[in-house]
């Protein structure tokens, strides 16, 4: 007979660990911050190299009944003789790293490499520079360029933490010479270097030199080099720079159009868009550069919204269920990393969304609606990677809404109605409904006001005909752009430099949306553009003067609504346009 008890070895670290809470058969007592733990030293020894070789070696501690552990906190000791004696590991974040110092100290290999990932896992704003230090001190490889590159991505956030001017000298070296710190300007870094020093500055301004070579002199600008050369410490000596002569990755993003559209709730089912849009198109005017931003898979109606320091955050949306078509709505946050051109996953929604209104605001992100049944708003601080609820609507609000900023105030637009939410006062209010009641809103904000566009047909509605309202904060009223009157398929408002820009997908010239094969090869790169002109409330048809948008009307085709954002990327961090093969590319703008 050959056969195997599967359940042996979890009886007997079951009956060991009863054995060890009630101090039977134990061999030793270890004495950790005046708590007394009873153990067994094969226990202790099978897990822990350092107490093997303790307990097989000529030490004094071999044997000695009650060992003094030094340098351990109580409930770190107390955590890891759990994992010894059952397997699990169990511990509230606020003791991750005492119990990661103590593993290393220990030799407890699984404990130490779980406790670094939990920290790789939840690192935020606020902690990133006190794990890069700890990591420093523990000498963790991993843990410490973990948590420098995500400080680095961070760059203009993480340097106004009071954290960061606790920096020692050769780790602030170490992080400003970095290729990819994503700050638009040498001077931002050389500022931040210099608010170091001030902060202690009878002691610190010693290592201008050493931070001066951190700094490519190429790429400071004038103003800046002169108060450099101010503080230096004497005459005599000159400072020098560092020798690079190419941009840092962060001084290289360009603005560029992102063209977002994602697979839409049909009555129960989720339909993809164009393959589910594994990624979208991100266009550069100025050069005629085409590239392709990746998209998280399996998933659609999600919303995305760009800070000023052009960080995206990508919030909810639709997942098909393994049994079939049903949509899903998620809870699901993202952040893109720049670099590896991914969304990195953050701390979810407390409730699942679809194409909820997601802006940015003095420092937070707010998710609003997406979910018909639902008035909850919540917010989420990036210092800290927490989401948390605030006032909810007064009513609910259906998938199909807008959100914008202006003035410090959130404005949401829906069929549903607009309200204002005021961030000073936390309090919601009513304003005036549009002229037009949208059934698919899509809104921006240019020069004071809000303006908004009806920006997709419904299925089956005959009527193609959209216009552009604009709405008068100071005076609480909607109105009619002049000539705002524009036949549509799709439509999308879009700010690009100092103007803003209405792109049409029109119909067909047969008045339908149908492609026919006389037309198609005609119209499937039409795309009609007008520039606002502020002067007038009016819109200019651009005609042939310059396309601001590479030939995407076959590709805006699929699906519904199509969101147009404006952020700074980085080019080489792209997928090339081979992702866009039926693309034409025009020539850049102005040629």
């Amino acid at each position: 007979m050959n056969v195997t008890n599967e359940d042996y070895p979890k009886e007997v670290l079951y009956e060991l660990n009863e054995l060890r809470k009630r101090a039977e058969l134990t061999d030793v007592v270890l004495e950790v911050e005046g708590r007394s733990f009873p153990c067994h030293r094969s226990i202790l020894a099978s897990c822990s190299p350092y107490f093997r070789t303790m307990f097989t070696s000529g030490y004094a501690e071999a044997k000695q009944e009650r060992i003094s552990i030094q340098d351990v906190a109580e409930v770190a000791m107390a955590t890891i003789l759990d994992y010894a004696y059952s397997g699990r590991l169990q511990t509230e974040p606020d003791q991750v790293q005492a119990l990661m110092s103590a593993a290393k100290l220990l030799q407890v290999r699984f404990v130490d490499r779980k406790a670094a990932e939990y920290m790789k896992d939840h690192l935020d704003v606020s902690n990133c520079v006190d794990v890069l230090m700890y990591a420093d001190m523990l000498g963790d490889c991993d843990l410490f360029e973990a948590s420098e590159s995500y400080a680095a991505l961070r760059f203009n956030q993480v340097a106004l933490q009071p954290s960061f001017l606790q920096l020692p000298l050769p780790l602030l070296q170490s992080f400003l010479n970095r290729e990819d710190l994503m700050t638009n300007l040498e001077d931002n870094i050389v500022q931040t270097a210099l608010k170091w020093i001030k902060f202690d500055q009878k002691e610190r301004l010693q290592h201008l030199p050493a931070l001066c070579r951190c700094f490519r002199h190429s790429f400071i600008s004038s103003q800046q080099l002169m108060e450099i050369e101010s503080k230096g410490l004497s005459t005599d000596s000159k400072l020098v720079y560092s020798d690079s002569t190419t941009q840092r990755l962060g001084q290289t993003r360009t603005e560029m159009q992102i063209f977002l559209h994602g697979g839409f709730l049909d009555g129960n089912s989720f339909v993809r868009d164009h393959d589910s849009q594994q990624c979208a198109p991100c266009y550069d005017p100025s050069s005629g550069g085409l590239y392709a931003i990746n998209m998280p898979e399996n998933l659609g109606s999600f919303s995305v919204t760009v800070t000023p320091d052009d960080d995206l955050y990508l919030a909810g949306g639709l997942s098909r269920s393994r049994i079939g078509q049903i949509a899903i709505r998620q809870t699901a946050f993202y952040q893109y990393n720049h670099l590896l051109n991914t969304w990195e996953p953050r701390c979810e929604m407390i409730l699942p969304r679809a194409r909820c209104g997601l802006v940015y605001l003095k420092g937070y992100i707010y998710a609003i609606g997406g979910n018909d049944a639902e008035k909850t708003v919540e917010r989420y601080n990036p210092s800290c990677d927490e989401w948390t609820s605030i006032p909810p609507l007064p009513r609910p609000m259906s998938s199909e809404l807008c959100a914008v900023t202006l003035d410090g105030s959130i404005y949401v637009i829906s069929r549903n109605g607009c309200y204002c939410f005021s961030t000073t006062e936390n309090t919601w209010k009513k304003i005036e409904d549009m002229i037009h009641l949208p059934s698919h809103p899509q809104a921006i904000t240019y020069r004071g006001s809000i303006y908004c566009v009806n920006c997709y047909k419904d299925w089956g509605s005959k009527c193609s005909l959209t216009c552009v309202e604009r709405y008068d904060p100071t005076k609480g009223q909607w109105k009619l752009s002049e000539n705002g009157y524009f036949y549509f398929n799709k439509a999308a408002l879009m700010e690009y430099g100092e103007a803003m820009y209405l792109l049409t997908k029109p119909n067909n010239i047969d008045g339908t949306d149908q492609w026919s094969s006389s037309t198609w090869e005609k119209e499937k790169t039409m795309i009609f553009i007008y520039q606002y002109q502020p002067e007038t409330d009016s819109w200019l048809y651009l005609g042939d003067k310059g396309r601001l948008v590479p030939p995407l009307a076959r590709w805006l085709g699929y699906g519904s609504r199509v969101d147009c954002l404006t952020a700074r990327l980085i080019p080489m961090c792209l997928v090339d346009s081979n992702a866009f093969e039926d693309l034409e590319v025009p020539p850049p703008l102005g040629h």
